[in-house]
């Protein structure tokens, strides 16, 4: 994707230097136009890859999944997660009787409200990216999915104590390692 992006910046930049006719401040003003419209579409695309890899280490990309602790959906969600963000109807119980009530495009709107939620929990955090802790590259992504696994208080515990405390779920998975796998992709 980066590759693509390079492209249409370097096109870009031919189309304005190869219009002789054409005045200097009207050419610039198409080049930022064409950048912000690129850094756009690419910062979409990366999300949109995000969302899709989150969850099919989730679930598979399985929209009715449930695992052995009740949390269900693509993207595994909890009672609490799902009361927390104002979805009090659906439940565990009324999920397994009617996956119909939580289809994939709902899940999908409350997983974008919890990016959005933990990076508000997380801005204080932002000083954290671009370090090394443990070993892990700390990044905007890693800490998003990290605390899509934990919670955003898990995560500031792993912060702030340089790595000692690295919660795990009750399948094994850390903190530590969503920021390892989730750690490459670019969500500014």
């Amino acid at each position: 994707m980066k590759r693509v992006f390079l492209l249409m910046v370097l096109f870009s930049l031919f189309q304005i230097c190869t219009a002789p006719n054409i005045d200097l401040r009207l050419r610039m003003a198409r080049y930022r136009i064409a950048a912000e419209y690129t850094a756009k579409i690419y910062h979409k695309s990366e999300l949109k890859r995000f969302i899709n890899d989150l969850g099919y280490r989730e679930s598979g990309n399985n929209w009715l999944s449930i695992n052995s602790i009740g949390c269900f959906g693509e993207w595994q969600f909890s009672e609490s997660t799902l009361r927390y963000l104002g979805y009090k109807k659906i439940t565990l119980r009324k999920f397994r009787a009617n996956p119909g009530i939580f289809p994939r495009e709902m899940q999908e709107k409350v997983l974008r409200t919890l990016i959005r939620v933990n990076r508000v929990l997380l801005s204080d955090y932002d000083h954290y990216i671009g370090d090394t802790i443990q070993g892990v590259r700390i990044t905007r992504s890693g800490m998003i999915a990290a605390s899509h696994l934990g919670g955003a208080g898990s995560l500031k515990k792993f912060l702030d104590t340089g790595g000692r405390v690295n919660r795990k779920d009750v399948l094994g998975t850390s903190i530590y390692d969503y920021l390892r796998i989730f750690s490459n992709y670019d969500l500014e």
